[in-house]
C-alpha cells in the first residue's frame, strides 16, 4: 500500500507541473506568434547569361522599434510588425545596384524572392504578406539608373503604388541615363 504524500512533497510536484506546462505552453505560443524572419541570399543566372546577386534579410524588431500599423507597411493589414527588412542588396554582374533603404524597410513577412528579366531590364520580385495583407513588389531595374517600383497585391491585377528613382550618380558615368531609365 502507497502512502501518502505529505504537503511539501504534494507543493513541490504541483509546483514542478504548473512551470512545466507554462514552460511549454510559452513555448508553442513563441511558435505560434514569433515570425521566422526570411532570408534570401542567392546568386540567379538569367537566360541571357546575366548573373544577379540578391541580400534579402529580415529581422526581428527591437524592443519598442515597431510601432502598430495600419496600412503603413507592405505585408501586414494592421497590427504590431515582428519583423522588418533589414537589408536589400543587388549587384548585377558584379556591380552594385544601389536601392535605398526607403524603397524596402516598409516591407514585411517576405516569404518569396524572384529574378527574371524582361528586354534586357531585370526584374526583381519581393513577395509577403497573407490574405489582405499580401503584396507583391516588383523592381524594374533600368540599367545602372535608376529603377522603378511597383507594388500591388498578390495577383497584381492594380497597380496600389509606383514610384520611380533616378540614379543621379551615375548619369555623371553613363551618358544612355541622361534620358532617364533604359
Amino acid at each position: 500500500m502507497m502512502t501518502p504524500m505529505n504537503t511539501r512533497g504534494m507543493s513541490r510536484l504541483l509546483k514542478w507541473l504548473l512551470i512545466s506546462c507554462l514552460a511549454g505552453s510559452s513555448r508553442v505560443y513563441a511558435q505560434m506568434d514569433g515570425a521566422i524572419p526570411y532570408v534570401h541570399e542567392k546568386t540567379h543566372v538569367l537566360p541571357s547569361g546575366k548573373k544577379v546577386d540578391v541580400n534579402l534579410r529580415e529581422r526581428h524588431c527591437k524592443n519598442g522599434e515597431c510601432r502598430e500599423v495600419d496600412g503603413g507597411m507592405w505585408g501586414m493589414d494592421s497590427g504590431i510588425p515582428r519583423v522588418i527588412t533589414e537589408t536589400l542588396r543587388v549587384r548585377i554582374e558584379g556591380r552594385p545596384f544601389p536601392i535605398p533603404e526607403k524603397f524596402y524597410k516598409d516591407f514585411t513577412n517576405t516569404h518569396a524572392v524572384n529574378v527574371s528579366e524582361d528586354k534586357e531590364r531585370i526584374i526583381l520580385e519581393v513577395k509577403g504578406g497573407d490574405g489582405a495583407g499580401a503584396y507583391t513588389a516588383r523592381f524594374v531595374l533600368g540599367g545602372m539608373c535608376g529603377f522603378e517600383r511597383r507594388i500591388c497585391g498578390e495577383v497584381c491585377e492594380e497597380i496600389w503604388e509606383r514610384t520611380t528613382w533616378y540614379n543621379s550618380f551615375a548619369y555623371e558615368t553613363d551618358p544612355l541615363c541622361k534620358s532617364g531609365i533604359q
